[in-house]
C-alpha cells in the first residue's frame, strides 16, 4: 500500500521518496545500488536472501561463520558460505579474535574461489561473544584490531579481493571506538567501513545514534562508509543519507519478516 506524506490530501496516494545515489564501488566490485542486506545468524542464509534480491538491493552479506570452523571445515560453516549460482557478489562475513586464524580463514576463501567480498565482523552485542572479547568489544583492543584488519587485508588483496568492516560506536558510551576504529581500517586498505550507530552494551535498544555516523562519514572523506540502524522503511534509508551523508546504506532487522 503506498505511504501518505504527512499534509497529503486524504486518499491521494503520495509519490515515493527517492534519492539517487553514486554506485559504491568497492576494490575491484561495483555495487549499483548502494544498499547492503547485514549479515545476521540464522536469518541471512541462502532462501532468505534469494527472496531479498527478488525485491532489488545491491550487496547481500551471508550470515557470520566463525574463521575457526572455517579454517578446520566444520561443515556447518562450509554450508552457510555455499551460494546460489545466480549470486553474482558472494559476500561472507568473518568472525575472529585471532590474526593468524582470521588470515588462514580469508586466504581459505581466496585461494579456492569461495567469495567475491570479505566482511569482518566487529559489531556482535552478544554477550558470549563480547565476553570473549570478540564482535562490538574487539576495537577496544587496538593493536589487536589493527593485526587482524592488517592481515585480513593483506590476505583479500591476494586475490583482488574486497574487503570491509561492520562495527558498533563502541562497548558503552564511556567507551566509544569507532573513530579511531574507521581510522585504522582505512589506514590497512579496507574497501569500505559500516558503522551501527549503537553501543555493544544497548544490544538493539534505544535509538541508533545517526550523529555518529555522520561524524565518521566527516573523519573518513577518503574511503566509502555506510550507515546501519533503525532502518525499517525506505523513507528511513533516503533520510539517513542525507542527514549523514553516508555512501551507501545497511539494513538488517528492518528485513526481517518483510524482505
Amino acid at each position: 500500500m503506498p505511504t501518505v506524506l504527512p499534509g497529503a490530501p486524504t486518499g491521494a496516494p503520495a509519490e515515493p521518496v527517492r534519492l539517487e545515489l553514486p554506485p559504491l564501488h568497492l576494490g575491484r566490485l561495483t555495487v549499483d545500488t548502494p544498499v547492503v542486506l547485514a549479515p545476521m545468524a540464522g536469518i541471512t542464509n541462502t532462501a532468505f536472501r534469494r527472496l531479498c534480491r527478488e525485491f532489488g538491493g545491491g550487496l547481500y552479506v551471508a550470515e557470520m561463520v566463525t574463521s575457526r570452523a572455517l579454517v578446520e571445515r566444520h561443515p556447518e560453516s562450509l554450508r552457510m558460505i555455499r551460494h546460489d549460482d545466480d549470486e553474482t557478489v558472494r559476500s561472507v562475513q568473518l568472525y575472529g579474535v585471532d590474526p593468524v586464524t582470521v588470515g588462514q580463514a580469508v586466504r581459505m576463501l581466496v585461494e579456492e574461489d569461495l567469495a567475491d567480498h570479505i566482511d569482518l565482523n566487529f559489531g556482535c552485542p552478544v554477550p558470549k561473544v563480547t565476553k570473549r572479547g570478540g564482535g562490538s568489544a574487539l576495537p577496544w583492543k587496538t593493536d589487536l584490531f589493527t593485526q587482524i584488519v592488517t592481515t585480513a587485508v593483506r590476505e583479500a588483496d591476494q586475490g583482488g579481493l574486497p574487503l570491509t568492516v561492520k562495527m558498533r560506536k563502541g562497548i558503552d558510551e564511556d567507551h566509544l571506538t569507532y573513530l579511531e576504529a574507521g581510522r585504522i581500517a582505512r589506514d590497512a586498505g579496507v574497501a569500505a567501513v559500516a558503522l551501527h550507530g549503537r553501543t555493544a552494551a544497548q544490544f538493539y535498544s534505544g535509538t541508533a545514534d545517526w550523529s555518529a555516523i555522520a561524524r565518521l562519514r566527516e573523519a573518513l572523506p577518503d574511503v566509502p562508509v555506510l550507515g546501519n540502524g533503525d532502518i525499517w522503511e525506505a523513507e528511513d534509508a533516503v533520510r539517513m543519507v542525507r542527514e549523514t551523508g553516508v555512501d551507501g546504506v545497511v539494513v538488517g532487522r528492518g528485513c526481517q519478516g518483510r524482505p
